[in-house]
């Protein structure tokens, strides 16, 4: 006869990770956020009766970390109990029980860091890989570096990173754009492609700032950089 497993103790911590810059991206440009100083970070450690234990994170930028915090603090104890097994179903019942200030945005973003938790806690339990339990369809996947891309490093700055990063084997590179002068994110464009070459992916971000017009012009420019 088994032996159902429960959850025994939930924990609830959070840390702020100061940036030795301060980033920026196209929504600082047009006025309506201040660049990023900091990342805030929710870790949800959870452990069972016979000892096995899972750790999951969400985290925000800018604003939102302590309410994540307090979301999460509100809803956890219906966690207790329950068997950790049953993932869906614990999500839908922590929804449920903060439903009141939403099922979408914080709400969402506090639980993250559970369901990351009680995925790794079935992971370690089963002696598997996460990708494995899930059912893995392939061996890698080719990855992008964004990092370097963002608007308040020069250009200079953000081609030697896009060098590093190739360097050190990722496959593709991302760059922030959606400056109010779209003539220089052309010149960044064409600055990052020279240097990567042709056959790196190349990528863009405008972060929500074009609108339907202007997505479509840059996009047609953009087509001469694949």
């Amino acid at each position: 006869m088994s032996t159902v497993d429960l959850i025994r103790h939930v924990k609830l911590s959070t840390a702020r990770l100061p940036l030795t810059v301060p980033i920026s991206d196209a929504k600082v440009f047009t006025g309506r956020q201040k660049p990023m100083t900091e990342v805030v970070f929710l870790f949800a450690e959870i452990t069972t009766e016979l000892g096995h234990s899972g750790i999951g994170f969400s985290y925000s930028k800018r604003a939102g970390g302590p309410a994540q915090y307090a979301h999460a603090k509100e809803v956890a104890e219906g966690l207790i109990g329950e068997d950790p097994n049953d993932i869906a179903r614990i999500y839908t019942k922590l929804l449920w029980a903060g439903a009141s200030v939403g099922r979408s945005g914080v709400a969402t973003q506090a639980l993250a860091a559970v369901d990351i938790a009680l995925y790794d806690l079935k992971a370690k339990r089963a002696g598997l890989p996460l990708a494995k339990l899930l059912g893995s369809y392939r061996d890698s996947v080719r990855t992008y570096n964004t990092s370097g891309g963002f608007l308040n490093a020069t250009l200079e700055e953000v081609k030697d990173r896009a060098s590093r990063s190739i360097e050190e084997g990722i496959g593709g590179i991302k760059i922030k754009v959606g400056l109010p002068d779209s003539t220089e994110d052309l010149r960044r464009v064409a600055g990052i492609r020279d240097r990567i070459g042709p056959d790196v992916p190349l990528m863009v971000d405008a972060n929500q700032q074009w609108d339907r017009a202007t997505a479509l012009r840059m996009g047609r420019r953009l087509e001469d950089f694949n």
